[in-house]
């Protein structure tokens, strides 16, 4: 199965690699060759490795990073060049690299330049060979691993190689029941298998400080895909009417996209201003163009729009806002976080809308409401604790 997987990889790479570095330029990035090659020299030993895809899975595992940190050498691999630039600016005390092409032959010259003690993946990113070829040297620890109705789908369709992924994982810490319920399908000892509950609990708390002067009142909509920007801007025109001193944030999903959500907003005859130019949220709308400051921004806002929920996606993280007690309102297209939402819905803290129409009357809602202030402190700390007592316990286990 591994054979055949690993040809096919390379014949898809040799054929897409030429795209693959054409789009990676035209967006402004570095393919990262060296990185993918593992052409570079190197030595580290017993240091923790960590792989996270991008900028969410490195910020879920921040608690996890600042506490091995004190113990070990951190190793970080990303999956994107965006994850990569995060990644050294927030953990300027880590080696950051890209990882390597998912071929056997260049996961082992990667373990054996790093000599890690450990893999902790984040958030289910189950390449085949970097599971696999890793879990023969050390032990490979999947963290806030989650399993989504469509994933598990999936999963069920192609059995046996999920099925060789999975079990070869030394500790899977699952989020929810569900994640839980989906993985005893596949995983041979169900022991393997824990569940502390989501992670970001932990790393959504301790937002990053954000100076911004501000006038009147705010809605911050985070993490949005196209068509939302439309959405929450035609919302907002109307609130305005009614609160005439509402400013609205936008902070796109990808970064990509600033100069189109700019040309979206002047088509709606309103004034606009970016984070890279002011401090100051004066005009109409005000986009973050910049990495790693939304959760700061959730601090500031009187109401929030999370993402990545009328547009097909399943939904972004909410706990970000709701962790710093502001409300929270969502679309119908949640099934990526449906656990946590039924968790936070029982606060008062999270609304969902149904269509446009309504995600206007939710937002006034909460415009208007007084809501109580609530601790998740001691939530957090149980999450917390549960994740590194059973890492801690799985890498000592494997020492002994």
């Amino acid at each position: 199965m591994g054979i055949i997987y690993s040809i096919l990889y390379a014949l898809a790479l040799f054929i897409y690699l030429p795209v693959f570095i054409f789009i990676t330029k035209k967006k402004g990035y570095s393919p990262e060759l060296k990185d993918r090659f593992v052409l570079y020299q190197g030595d580290y030993k017993n240091c923790i490795w960590f792989h996270c895809a991008s900028v969410g899975e490195l910020n879920v595992a921040r608690p996890i990073i600042e506490y091995f940190k004190k113990e070990r050498e951190i190793l970080i691999t990303v999956s994107s060049p965006r994850g990569k630039k995060y990644a050294k600016k927030v953990y300027p005390f880590a080696t950051v690299r890209t990882v390597p092409f998912d071929l056997p032959f260049l996961v082992n010259r990667f373990i054996k330049m790093y000599k890690p003690s450990v893999l902790i993946v984040v958030e289910g990113e189950l390449w085949f060979n970097l599971i696999t070829v890793t879990s023969k040297f050390i032990p490979v620890i999947s963290v806030n691993t989650r399993i989504s109705p469509s994933s598990y789908r999936v999963y069920r369709k192609l059995k046996p190689f999920y099925k060789k992924i999975l079990n070869s994982f030394s500790l899977l810490i699952v989020r929810t029941e569900t994640d839980r319920n989906y993985l005893q399908e596949f995983v041979k000892q169900k022991e393997k298998i824990v569940m502390c509950g989501d992670l970001k609990f932990v790393s959504s708390k301790g937002a990053k400080t954000v100076n911004i002067n501000k006038e009147g009142r705010v809605v911050v909509a985070g993490s949005t895909h196209f068509p939302e920007e439309k959405i929450i801007i035609k919302a907002f025109q109307n609130l305005k009417k009614e609160f005439p001193d509402l400013k609205l944030v936008i902070a796109p999903r990808h970064l990509e996209r600033v100069s189109e959500v700019e040309k979206i907003v002047q088509e709606n005859n309103l004034s606009c201003s970016l984070r890279t130019e002011t401090d100051q949220i004066k005009t109409d709308v005000y986009i973050l163009d910049t990495v790693g400051e939304l959760s700061g921004f959730y601090k500031h806002a009187d109401a929030v729009f999370v993402g990545g929920t009328f547009a097909p996606v399943g939904g972004h993280n909410i706990l970000e806002a709701v962790l710093q007690n502001r409300p929270v309102v969502i679309g119908p297209n949640y099934h990526k976080i449906k656990d946590t939402v039924e968790e936070i819905k029982k606060t008062g803290f999270l609304k969902i809308a149904s269509d446009e129409k309504d995600l206007e009357r939710r937002i006034k809602e909460f415009l208007t409401e007084k809501l109580p202030e609530i601790d998740f402190s001691q939530i957090s700390e149980n999450i917390y604790q549960c994740y590194i007592s059973n890492i801690k316990g799985a890498v000592n286990g494997h020492n002994r």
